[in-house]
């Protein structure tokens, strides 16, 4: 199960930060001159990228989503920031910025004069607050508590210093290397001797920065001209794609720094060094990611159940303190459901399976083979520090089932895991021969290597990497869900995936009722009109003359205004909206109950044909009403919880919820039929809309 989508080239294939530096080595001219980069810009830049990336500073990130239309919403962003979180290197980052800026060093600053507002006497702190994608060019205002919009940088601004930074990191990580001290390898004529291999790798990381537009997809590189042969110019491009190429193991860590750099921009605001707390805000530009049959039948289908199903998808900081995600909804349309799932424990998970393999090795190798007192007591000590992270694991997520409102039943999804988890917090000891007490998990009986092993295996297909935060609140417009870091969990280099899920339903009546009323109402008036026209009360058969016509308008009249005019009294939301997606089969069967008096009436106008009439009167009675008959079927078939159907659920969290099924928070109707047989719930398991924080696509 994996949380994180990545961001696509127009080509469709994903192209990273390195392969875009390899494209701009690959086409900008080769310079004359070192481009203009600082030592002073390169530092501030490597800070400026370890904050947006930790983001010790921020308190709470609070991200507020609005659900506009079908496949439209808006997300704002709050950011609530402490300035004394910030530790001596970043505040003296912060702090170096302003002073170049005063002193109007425009070698550091990018080229651009220093900003006059720059000079005043109060003391700044420039701040990285967030990092939006490049390719998202609407303007981003950052608004302060008290409503005032705050200076940040420009794009280019950010750029130069990004490309500072990136430079003097590369010739720092490459200097470690042991082929940087010998002289004749290749590595030490690049750091040493080749200025002008330098000069390009500066220039490609400038222009690839600082342009507006970057590369995409590779460019087709024209075939060698008859003869000529590669010079100057084609070797030292071949020397730097080289030294990218042979030392990429060495620069991994750096490859996640230029995708960051290459596909982000950072939003760097100046803030009151004078005042501590600041509570920030701006709108976070969202990614639809597109679903290819989000307009088929399959989807008005599985709505017809009363269910809108919303997912979002974003990434934090591992070290981030504590997040809200907020979401709210147009009139009439409300949130039944509402759910957080995260990878944050992935770390631990992975670790502890790992751990739980090795020491069951080391168990069996002690029963077969004993180590003397102190191999025992370092199995032990093993077992002790393994089996309470596998305890604690399993508390957390016991205690996130309970207030989702549902028991994991430890015992079904997780036995051996529970029997581990037990034997280390019981406190249970065993009797020795004299009556001895051992307090040991060595000679516990439930501790054995293969218990070890199957409990490695079941935390990883039960998916306890994930946590899960239910919304249990009542129903309403405005929902909720809150998640917070384990003070325990820091993990300051990596950055966790969260998905979240909306299921959303109608409230502003029937989606059903009045359309059946609707399409009683036309129905009886055509039938009506035919008991009339033909003097029967079973019009529908018959060989005799249709009778007399000369009302023929009239009757043309009634069958055209009638069902238009109550149409109009319906009030069936927009198309595009979540409540018009709702009723979208509602929808259709009025649309197609007024084509049907429509036909009726263009056959009355065209022919004095007995059978006709007939026919046109039986389809327009019969047809609405057999359609409003099946949609109720579909309705009721279809129904379900869709957070069931949600794959990004957490495993361990399923077998619960379906076994509290009756309760409100998963909600409290019964499912349809049609949905008991698998290969239906796999066509209706895709979401409605899908969004994405794009600062999650890097």
């Amino acid at each position: 199960m994996s949380l994180e989508l990545p961001r696509v080239t127009p080509s469709g294939e994903p192209m990273t930060g390195i392969d875009s530096l390899r494209e701009a080595v690959r086409a900008v001219p080769i310079p004359g001159a070192p481009p203009r980069l600082s030592r002073d810009g390169a530092a501030v830049g490597l800070a400026f990228l370890d904050m947006v990336l930790r983001q010790n500073y921020v308190r709470r990130l609070t991200e507020r989503l609005t659900l506009i239309d079908h496949q439209s919403a808006r997300c704002t962003t709050e950011v609530d920031i402490s300035l004394s979180l910030l530790d001596d290197g970043q505040r003296e980052a912060a702090r170096l910025y302003q002073r170049l800026r005063r002193r109007g060093r425009t070698g550091d600053l990018g080229g651009w004069p220093a900003d006059p507002v720059s000079t005043q006497t109060g003391d700044v702190l420039w701040v990285p607050v967030s990092k939006v994608p490049r390719r998202s060019h609407s303007p981003i205002d950052i608004i302060s508590g008290t409503g005032a919009k705050l200076p940040r940088l420009t794009q280019y601004e950010t750029s130069r210093l990004m490309a500072s930074a990136l430079y003097r990191l590369f010739k720092v990580i490459l200097n470690t290397h042991p082929k940087a001290r010998t002289e004749s390898s290749s590595l030490y004529e690049f750091l040493f001797l080749a200025d002008k291999q330098r000069w390009l790798l500066q220039a490609a990381l400038v222009a690839l920065l600082t342009e507006r537009g970057k590369p995409t997809t590779p460019s087709a590189l024209p075939a060698s001209t008859p003869g000529t042969v590669h010079g100057e110019g084609a070797r030292l491009r071949k020397a730097v794609l080289a030294i990218l190429d042979d030392y990429g193991e060495d620069l991994r860590e750096y490859v996640t720094l230029v995708n960051v750099a290459v596909n982000d921009t950072l939003l760097v605001v100046a803030l009151d060094a004078d005042k501590d707390e600041h509570l920030l805000s701006f709108d976070s530009p969202l990614d639809v990611v597109e679903v290819p049959d989000r307009h088929s039948l399959r989807g008005s289908l599985r709505r017809a159940g009363g269910t809108y199903w919303a997912a979002y998808h974003t990434s934090l900081p591992a070290s981030l303190r504590a997040y809200h995600l907020v979401a709210e909804t147009e009139p009439g349309i409300e949130i039944n459901t509402m759910y957080l799932t995260s990878d944050a424990d992935a770390t631990i998970v992975t670790a502890l399976a790992e751990d739980l393999s090795t020491v069951a090795d080391r168990r069996e190798s002690e029963a077969s083979e004993p180590g003397g007192r102190s191999g025992r007591k370092l199995l032990e000590l093993e077992l002790q520090t393994c089996l309470r992270r596998l305890s604690d694991l399993m508390r957390r997520r016991r205690w996130e089932a309970s207030q989702a409102m549902f028991v994991l039943e430890e015992e079904h999804e997780l036995p051996m895991a529970s029997k581990l988890a037990w034997a280390v917090m019981s406190g249970e000891a065993v009797e020795r021969d004299g009556g001895e007490l051992r307090n040991s998990l060595v000679l516990h009986p439930l501790v054995t290597a293969d218990r070890l092993r199957q409990a490695a295996a079941e935390i990883d297909t039960q998916g306890l990497q994930y946590d899960l935060n239910l919304e249990n609140d009542p129903a309403r417009a405005r929902a909720h869900v809150y998640w917070r870091r384990d003070p325990s969990r820091v993990d300051v280099d990596r950055t966790i995936s969260v998905s979240a899920g909306m299921f959303l339903r109608d409230t502003s009546g029937s989606r059903l009722a009045s359309v059946s009323v609707y399409v009683a109402g036309v129905s009886g008036i055509s039938y009506i009109l035919g008991c009339l026209l033909f003097g029967s009360l079973f019009p529908f058969i018959g060989r005799s003359a249709t009778g007399n016509l000369f009302y023929a308008d009239a009757l043309i009249a009634v069958l055209l205004l009638v069902p238009g005019f109550l149409y109009a009294r319906l009030k069936l939301p927009p198309p595009h909206s979540i409540g018009g997606q709702l009723r979208s089969l509602p929808r259709l069967v009025a649309h197609l109950t007024i084509t049907c008096a429509a036909l009726l009436a263009a056959t009355i106008a065209a022919s004095r044909n007995a059978v006709f009439i007939r026919a046109a009167l039986a389809v327009c009675v019969l047809v609405p009403i057999l359609s409003a008959v099946l949609t109720w079927i579909i309705a009721r078939a279809v129904k379900d919880n869709l957070l069931l159907l949600d794959k990004r659920l957490p495993r361990w969290a399923v077998a619960g919820i379906r076994r509290m099924g009756a309760r409100r928070t998963v909600q409290s109707q019964k499912a349809g039929w049609l949905m008991s047989f698998a290969f239906v719930r796999e066509l209706f398991d895709r979401p409605d809309a899908t969004f994405r924080n794009s600062s999650a696509a890097s």
